[in-house]
């Protein structure tokens, strides 16, 4: 069995059963409940949706969202391993083949499912209250990716966003993933993506090199592009890690 079929069978798999679509859903719904009391104002925040969209983002409700991302497919080596189909998967091709596959659709489906859901709070938002107001704050402008907003490219700007949050949501389900080397318990893998990134919070340093780097608004880099890169670059390297610490695994368990 070649990577290519590896890939399509864990696809297939994926969009036929239904955790990425509750997994959309509930990303929605965990950045409504990060407004805590400013979801149920008429402005929400500023009157604006680009501050309400920050506000919802940063606030501590938003780590819910990544468990939804990891509950998308992070916990399929440990099924794969209980009900005894992994070794059937690898003795039809190879473990490194195997093992990547399911990296690359853990990895993609969490992207996904925080860009989709994120879209979709976006959207709902929309709904009440315009993209910008005069009391939309500065940071925006400030922050990277700036240019976007004063193109008015505001779809734009909350897909890079989503897309940069979807990477660290990437990273922390791979580290689920690895976690379920170790333990059985669902609950625990599902959990991982908080108590990692609380780690991160409490212990982040002061340069640019922090969980806090997704965030745009935050940080200054000489050109977006550059940036972007860094944000992608870091999340690439620490999955590659986690991949090749699940393959090491596996292959020492079978």
């Amino acid at each position: 069995m070649n990577r290519a079929h590896y890939l399509k069978t864990d696809i297939r798999r994926l969009i036929k059963n239904y955790p990425i679509y509750l997994g959309i859903v509930g990303v929605a719904i965990s950045m409504w409940f990060s407004l805590e009391d400013s979801a149920f104002t008429e402005g929400m925040v500023n009157g604006n949706a680009l501050d309400t969209y920050d506000f919802a983002v940063g606030m501590s409700g938003i780590m819910i969202a990544y468990v939804f991302c990891a509950f998308s497919y992070a916990t399929v080596f440990c099924e794969d391993l209980e009900y005894k189909y992994a070794r059937y998967s690898i003795n039809r091709g190879n473990t490194w083949k195997y093992v990547v596959s399911k990296a690359v659709v853990v990895y993609g489906s969490s992207v996904i499912t925080m860009v989709f859901g994120s879209l979709l709070f976006v959207a709902s938002i929309r709904l009440k209250i315009p993209w910008t107001s005069e009391g939309l704050q500065d940071i925006f402008m400030e922050g990277m990716y700036g240019s976007l907003i004063a193109g008015e490219h505001y779809w734009s700007y909350v897909f890079l966003c989503a897309l940069q949050m979807g990477m660290l949501a990437g990273t922390l389900s791979l580290a689920a993933s690895f976690l379920s080397m170790f333990v059985s318990n669902k609950m625990l893998i599902l959990i991982t993506p908080i108590l990692i990134q609380q780690i991160l919070l409490e212990y982040r340093g002061k340069g640019w090199f922090s969980v806090m780097l997704i965030y745009p608004t935050l940080n200054r880099f000489s050109t977006d592009i550059q940036y972007f890169l860094t944000v992608f670059g870091c999340s690439l390297c620490f999955s590659a890690l986690l991949t090749w610490g699940i393959y090491k695994k596996i292959k020492s368990r079978l």
